[in-house]
């Protein structure tokens, strides 16, 4: 229990750094927009390659890593069900789906699988399933949904995940980890210490984010916030307890290590992607806030049911 609220800690006071540059405007106007350019850019890519490059891709195969693949693709398909629905368009549904599916498996998870579970390799197949699958086709259906509705050439349509950063790190990783490529420390190593900016980075980016943010209806976004919120607090972990206890008859502790993987709140990159495409971003922010206040009575909850 001590752990997780080690955790929350470090990643409270890096937040706060955060908020605080924001309040007193250390950084200007375009501060937020700058820091994501640099992370979306530079630091993502960075991240993604040298993680997936260093990591042999099977291990998302795991059992623990197959529950978080089967229940992030099931809550996000629900929203996205309830987002056609309800015609909250195709870019904002992405950004909602991508709330209830992706948890802060980086900032969040490292420090408390380290902490909690005694080893930060628990979260590295949830981390590997987002970074190298989820997020680059998200992020490509986010590029092709040209929000001025003009008619996309095939070209473009094809060309789409070979023009994005993030997209092509994830590609170029998998590429040389399934032809068991060894890349030369002098090529990693700067490219590892890109990548260390990137957890830090986003938390700030995070914290900016929350100066001047209301958690009220009147941003238009109460309904697509609710059906997130209850997706990623509720039914996600719901959903990988009863899987890993049901399904898959894992032990105590892998349950307890998949249930408390799926609490883990919403990740900041959604926030990150959200600033970066402009769509979405009270949705992503609000989530993200109230699924990390939610995901500490949670956290600790599953501590005590399983300890």
């Amino acid at each position: 229990m001590e752990g997780v609220l080690k955790g929350f800690f470090v990643v409270g006071m890096v937040l706060l750094a955060g908020y605080l540059l924001a309040r007193y405007n250390v950084l200007g106007q375009q501060g937020t927009k700058v820091l994501s350019a640099l992370s979306f850019t530079v630091g993502l890519p960075s991240l993604m390659f040298s993680m997936i490059v260093t990591r042999h891709i099977t291990e998302v195969l795991s059992a623990t890593g197959l529950i978080s693949i089967v229940t992030a693709i099931a809550c996000m398909a629900i929203f996205a069900a309830v987002g056609a629905l309800r015609r909250w368009g195709t870019r904002r549904t992405v950004i909602g789906a991508l709330t209830t599916g992706i948890v802060n498996s980086t900032n969040l998870g490292v420090p408390l699988s380290a902490y909690v579970l005694g080893s930060a390799t628990y979260v590295t197949p949830i981390m590997l399933f987002q970074l190298a699958l989820l997020t680059p086709v998200a992020l490509t259906i986010l590029d092709l949904a040209d929000p001025k509705g003009h008619k996309l050439s095939v070209l473009k349509v094809l060309s789409t995940p070979f023009r994005n950063p993030v997209t092509v790190a994830a590609m170029l990783g998998i590429l040389l980890s399934a032809l068991d490529v060894k890349v030369p420390e002098l090529v990693l190593a700067p490219v590892s210490l890109a990548a260390q900016m990137t957890v830090p980075l986003m938390l700030i980016i995070f914290g900016m984010s929350l100066h001047g943010l209301t958690l009220r209806g009147g941003t238009g976004e109460a309904a697509p916030t609710a059906v997130a919120v209850v997706l990623k607090s509720a039914v996600h972990p719901a959903l990988a307890w009863a899987l890993a206890a049901f399904v898959f008859h894992l032990d105590a502790f892998s349950t307890f290590v998949v249930t408390a993987c799926a609490i883990l709140p919403t990740g900041q990159n959604v926030v990150l992607y959200s600033i970066r495409y402009g769509v979405g971003q009270a949705l992503a922010q609000s989530t993200a806030v109230i699924t990390t206040v939610l995901s500490v009575p949670l956290l600790l909850g599953a501590a005590l049911l399983f300890g």
